[in-house]
C-alpha cells in the first residue's frame, strides 16, 4: 500500500508565523538592547581612552617644554620647544682653578655644569650653527624670557652643543658674534631638542615636529587622534614667579557617540 503524504494545514502555518514573530519581538525587546549597549558601551570606552591618550601626551610634553616657549598661534593649535636635560652652570671659577666658567659674551666655549649633567648619554652633539628644534641634533639655550632678544623662536639665546659630557657642556653658535645676551640670575640652561605643533584640522589631532625654531611646519605630521569635532587649546603664561596653565579640551564622536575631556599642565617658565 502507498503511504499517503501529508502537508502542513492553514492553521499550523499561522502557528508558526505566529511564533516566529513573537520570538522576534523578544529578540528585540529583551536580547538585542543589551548587545547595543555593551557596543555603545565600548565605543564610548575607545573614545575616551583615546582622547586620554592625546590629552596626557599635550600635557607630557608641555611640562617638560623650554621656559616661555610655549604659546597658542590659533584655538585649533599649541607649539612648543621640547627639552632634553636642564642644569645649572658655573658662573665663577672654583677655588683652586681647574674648572670651566659660562661667559654669555663668548661666541663659543665650555662649561662646568654644577652637580652633573642629568641624561648626558642622552644628548646628541652636532655642528656648529642655529638651525636649532630640528634632528640634526641638540642646542643650548640659556635665559629664554620670551621677549625680544631672549625669544628662542626668534634664534635669541640659542647655540649648537658640540660636545657634552657628565660634568660639561661645549657649545658653538657658529657666529662671530655671542649667541647669550646675558646670564641667567639661576644660572640655569636647557638643552632643546625638537619644535613641536599639535593641530586640529580636518577632524584629526596631528603632531608636526622637527621644522626648527625659524620654520614652519611642512607635511601632514603624525595622527594622534581622529574622530575629532571640536578642539580647544588656551595658555595663559603666568609669570616667573608663577606657572604657567596650559588648557586643553577635546570633542570625539563615533557612530552615534560621544566624549569630551578636558585636561591641564601647570608649565614652569622660569628661565
Amino acid at each position: 500500500m502507498r503511504a499517503k503524504s501529508r502537508g502542513f494545514t492553514l492553521i499550523e502555518l499561522i502557528l508558526v508565523i505566529v511564533l516566529v514573530g513573537i520570538l522576534a519581538v523578544v529578540a528585540t525587546v529583551f536580547i538585542l538592547p543589551p548587545f547595543q549597549a555593551a557596543a555603545d558601551l565600548e565605543r564610548r570606552a575607545m573614545l575616551v581612552d583615546a582622547t586620554d591618550l592625546a590629552i596626557d601626551r599635550i600635557t607630557r610634553e608641555a611640562r617638560n617644554a623650554l621656559p616661555n616657549s610655549l604659546r597658542v598661534p590659533a584655538a585649533n593649535q599649541v607649539e612648543l620647544i621640547t627639552t632634553v636635560t636642564h642644569g645649572r652652570y658655573r658662573r665663577l671659577p672654583a677655588p683652586g682653578g681647574g674648572s670651566e666658567i659660562f661667559v654669555p659674551a663668548r661666541s663659543s666655549g665650555t662649561f662646568d655644569v654644577l652637580g652633573g649633567l642629568l641624561e648626558a648619554a642622552a644628548v646628541q652633539v652636532r655642528g656648529p650653527g642655529t638651525d636649532c628644534g630640528t634632528p640634526a641634533g641638540h642646542c643650548l639655550s640659556v635665559y629664554n624670557t620670551g621677549q625680544p632678544g631672549f625669544d628662542a623662536w626668534s634664534g635669541d639665546n640659542l647655540a649648537a652643543i658640540t660636545d657634552a659630557g657628565a660634568g660639561f657642556i661645549e657649545y658653538d653658535s657658529g657666529g662671530s658674534g655671542p649667541p647669550f645676551a646675558t646670564h641667567s640670575p639661576q644660572q640655569r640652561f636647557h638643552v632643546i631638542d625638537l619644535t613641536v605643533r599639535y593641530v586640529c584640522s580636518g577632524g584629526q589631532l596631528r603632531r608636526q615636529a622637527g621644522y626648527g625654531v625659524g620654520a614652519s611646519p611642512s607635511g601632514a605630521g603624525r595622527l594622534v587622534a581622529d574622530n575629532i569635532t571640536s578642539c580647544q587649546f588656551s595658555y595663559n603664561p603666568g609669570t616667573s614667579a608663577r606657572r604657567g596653565l596650559l588648557t586643553v579640551r577635546l570633542d570625539l564622536a563615533d557612530e552615534g557617540e560621544s566624549v569630551f575631556l578636558l585636561g591641564q599642565a601647570q608649565v614652569l617658565n622660569t628661565p
